[in-house]
């Protein structure tokens, strides 16, 4: 059996037996894998478990197992050291928040590095980046969307001031279906299209605009992605926003 290295964002870690742990980590290399770790939660080796922590960025060593089976990894240590994100409840909870929509949207197990790259440089922006925005979690819905081939078409107008969440477009009818959004939250969504981290401070939303666009988006989310669930995160970032 072949072993391989590669760096990795874990995803989850559930707890399997009195000593042991499944960790899921979306490799660079492989997309999303599933690994079993045998005695880590025991007293002998202390903060050993503590690498396994979701937001955790490693490199991993591990036997190149079929995708559907729990592989083992040889080998682990951290790729990247949180500094913000540890210490601060805001940024912590608003990486939470990016992570769970991550895991919930991402099912492929074969390797796509642009999309990893994407989400590593979105949790290390937020660490290097301590001045919180209260909108980086709406940005990270909006392009983590067109990574996976949903994003919302940059069509809006005069004619079309209504955003239909099953065609993913800007359109001029709103027959009072739940998913199409009146003009005030479309003019919101696209206004967030129209930006970037750079300009993303130019927006100035209100905490009742930002709640109902987290709430859309994430209808946005379940219409495309049938497997996606509700998340916990959610009323805890709002919470501390």
């Amino acid at each position: 059996m072949k072993i391989y290295s590669t760096e990795g964002i874990i995803f989850r870690t559930l707890k399997y037996s009195e000593t042991s742990i499944i960790c899921d980590i979306y490799t660079k290399a492989k997309g999303l894998r599933s690994f079993i770790i045998s005695g880590v939660r025991t007293s002998k080796v202390g903060s050993k478990a503590a690498i396994y922590r979701h937001l955790n960025i490693v490199d991993i060593i591990s036997y190149d197992q079929e995708a559907d089976k729990l592989a083992r990894i040889n080998e682990i240590t951290l790729n990247y050291h949180y500094n913000s994100i540890n210490k601060d409840v805001i940024l912590s909870s608003m990486a939470i928040f990016m992570l769970e929509v991550s895991r919930n949207a991402i099912k492929e197990k074969e390797s796509n590095e642009d999309l990893y790259t994407f989400i590593k440089d979105w949790l290390v922006f937020i660490d290097t980046h301590p001045n919180l925005n209260p909108h980086w979690h709406l940005l990270f819905m909006i392009e983590l969307s067109t990574y996976l081939g949903f994003g919302p078409m940059d069509n809006h107008s005069g004619e079309k001031p209504y955003f239909d969440m099953l065609e993913g477009i800007f359109c001029d009818y709103h027959a009072g279906s739940e998913y199409i959004l009146d003009d005030e939250d479309s003019l919101v969504l696209f206004m967030l299209c129209q930006v970037n981290r750079v300009n993303l401070e130019n927006l100035q939303f209100t905490k009742m605009e930002r709640d109902r666009l987290t709430d859309n988006l994430l209808k946005f989310y379940k219409l495309h992605l049938p497997s996606f669930r509700d998340l916990n995160s959610v009323g805890v970032l709002r919470s501390v926003l």
